[in-house]
């Protein structure tokens, strides 16, 4: 799985993804091997609309398929653009129990857009169906082997560095880095120590790589 911290600050959504592939006992949820310290985990969306994913790679890959597919649609204004989402997510772990059956499908995804010049967040889980919550300012998913302190604590960290700089993390390529320190502090082998970043705004879209 991955760590993903996503942050609706100051008019812009910031993601930030580690970089590690890994594999794991589909049962066990074992590590097994890391496949890649280069493997992107958040995808930009029609120039519109940025997601996240942790848990299953192949959800989420099935579930991009479906969203490319509908790429289209998503620019009706008579289409509410989570449904089109939610319906991806569904798809995908569809694929997936039908691949893998009795197996539990795990993935959480983030989706972060601009709505009339205001900044939407939204994350989704497996675990009831996706049915999506909008997130407020910040949220953290680590892998599938956190008990939730891993989560807890880096949610702590990041809210006391912008309590002592808040003006200096006003600027979204810094509460960028402030994510990557924070995803670096993890104790985890399934998490690497490079990651990348996407902030949405009024502005457009701008990618970060961290090392």
């Amino acid at each position: 799985m991955t760590m993903i911290v996503a942050v609706k600050w100051s008019n812009n959504i910031i993601m930030t993804a580690d970089k590690r592939q890994t594999e794991t006992d589909s049962c066990s949820g074992e590590l097994l091997k890391i496949k890649s310290d280069d493997y992107i985990k958040i995808k930009i969306i029609d120039n519109k609309y940025i997601v996240s994913f942790a848990g299953s790679t192949l959800i989420a890959e099935k579930a991009f398929e479906l969203l490319n597919q509908n790429v289209d649609v998503l620019n009706l204004h008579s289409i509410d653009p989570l449904g089109i989402f939610r319906d991806s997510f569904k798809y995908g772990k569809a694929h997936f129990q039908a691949v893998y059956p009795g197996i539990k499908p795990v993935s959480v995804f983030y989706v972060g857009f601009m709505r009339q010049h205001e900044p939407k967040l939204f994350g989704f889980s497996s675990d009831d169906d996706y049915s999506g919550l909008e997130i407020e300012e910040l949220s953290v998913k680590l892998n599938s082997n956190s008990n939730g302190d891993a989560e807890k604590e880096a949610i702590r960290f990041i809210s006391a560095e912008v309590l002592k700089r808040d003006h200096y993390y006003k600027n979204p390529r810094n509460f960028a880095r402030l994510n990557f320190k924070a995803i670096k502090r993890a104790d985890d082998e399934m998490i690497g120590k490079t990651a990348y970043s996407v902030v949405i705004s009024s502005d457009g879209i701008k990618e970060y790589h961290h090392n």
